[in-house]
């Protein structure tokens, strides 16, 4: 895979329209449609070879999110994440790669693929970071705070009620005295 801002000729900064604009100028060098015609086999790979790149660079640079997830992985932190290519562009050839047919993303295993330097129990930081942001964690961590907020409320009133009620006297000797008096019963 190689840089997608280079495969489109755009900068790092590039709006959404100027990456809008640099695809369509290589869509319409690079279309396959534009080739279907040349004698030249070799060119007609080459230019579906880099209409291809151009689709895929187009598909990750017009989302925020994938753009994001790629700037980070391009400032080099080690990717948890890796491309895998597939004969999907084979498939989805009747679009052209207008959508995102070739390949897939899926999770690496640990320790496989993950730089130099970085040892099997070393902690995953950028996976870590997308599992305590997604909304199920959240919502769930809310419930846990109000859960555990209600019953430490509960405890110390509790606390608050047996002071009021048995100044003086101290938990454990009231709890002996019950004691007591449970052994005189029998």
């Amino acid at each position: 895979m190689g840089n997608h801002y280079q495969t489109l000729g755009v900068r790092q900064d590039a709006t959404k329209a100027e990456v809008k604009a640099a695809f369509r100028r290589s869509a319409l060098r690079d279309h396959p449609d534009r080739h279907a015609g040349s004698t030249d086999a070799a060119a007609r790979a080459d230019a579906a070879s880099r209409f291809r790149q151009a689709s895929d660079a187009y598909y990750v640079l017009s989302d925020d999110r994938r753009r994001a997830e790629y700037d980070l992985r391009l400032r080099g932190s080690t990717s948890s994440y890796a491309r895998t290519s597939s004969s999907g562009w084979a498939s989805s050839s009747a679009s052209y790669g207008y959508g995102h047919g070739g390949g897939s993303w899926r999770r690496t295993p640990p320790g496989a693929g993950a730089g130099a330097g970085a040892s099997v129990g070393s902690i995953d930081w950028e996976f870590l970071l997308k599992a305590v942001t997604r909304r199920g964690f959240l919502i769930n961590l809310g419930l846990a705070s109000v859960l555990l907020s209600g019953a430490t409320f509960l405890d110390w009133t509790i606390l608050e009620i047996w002071k009021m009620n048995n100044t003086g006297k101290s938990f454990e000797d009231a709890m002996e005295k019950v004691g007591k008096t449970q052994e005189g019963d029998r």
